[in-house]
């Protein structure tokens, strides 16, 4: 099963954070257990690894759960482990990849910069974003955080709920100097190391592009190098 069809059923998964693969089309294994995963967590009263115009529906919005789906799926969020905080903002913050910004070059993005109150490069605000979606006391809309300098300068000093770290956890943030100037220039989400030497890793960041890694408008999975990072903050409320 490939096509059409199938990229649009694996986007809606990926926007809910139930599909944990590429977008690619193919109706493969991480396609199945995406489809699993979606209709246990829709309320789904026996899920399975079909997925057809049904699940789509419920997926973008067309169609609304039934009562008995909405208070089995109430039930199993109650019964579910506790997740880290930063894990919950890269969850929210890796639903949005592909989200560009509108228009392009505008530094407008309804859930980040407009969101916030500041039209302008918004890597921070949607770092920001994600933490409140999160339930982080640390990040305020239209207060903190929309300019990276101050995110590693708070950390620096331990105020405001971060501290810096040197072992970064799926969730912290990563600041970015790219000039190594020492001015942070840009900020995403740690997801993995992906050498055994811990000089690459993963990250989930908004508004970078290749080529454009600081104001690129996009949210992307980038492949980046540890010495680039000029600082690793962690999040402790």
């Amino acid at each position: 099963m490939h096509g059409p069809e199938t990229t649009r059923m694996q986007q809606a998964m990926l926007k809910h954070g139930w599909f944990k693969g590429p977008v690619d089309g193919v109706y493969g294994p991480l396609s199945a257990q995406g489809a699993y995963r979606s209709k246990y967590w829709l309320g789904y009263a026996t899920p399975d690894q079909t997925a057809g115009d049904l699940l789509l529906a419920y997926l973008e919005g067309r169609r609304q759960p039934s009562a008995a789906m909405v208070k089995l799926a109430a039930q199993r969020q109650e019964a579910k482990p506790d997740v880290p905080q930063r894990v919950k903002a890269l969850n929210w913050l890796s639903a949005k990849i592909g989200d560009k910004e509108h228009p392009a070059g505008s530094n407008r993005i309804v859930w980040a910069s407009e969101w916030y109150g500041l039209i302008g490069p918004w890597c921070a605000m949607a770092v920001t974003r994600a933490y409140v979606e999160a339930g982080s006391k640390t990040f305020a809309k239209g207060r903190r955080y929309a300019y990276v300098p101050f995110i590693v300068n708070d950390a620096h000093h331990a105020v405001n709920g971060l501290a810096l770290t040197t072992d970064p956890q799926p969730g912290d943030l990563c600041c970015f100097d790219w000039q190594g100037d020492g001015l942070a220039d840009h900020v995403g989400l740690f997801v993995k190391w992906t050498d055994a030497a811990r000089s690459q890793f993963e990250s989930v960041e908004g508004n970078t592009a290749v080529g454009n890694d600081s104001n690129g408008g996009e949210v992307m999975r980038r492949n980046r190098q540890k010495s680039q990072v000029q600082r690793f903050v962690h999040a402790v409320k």
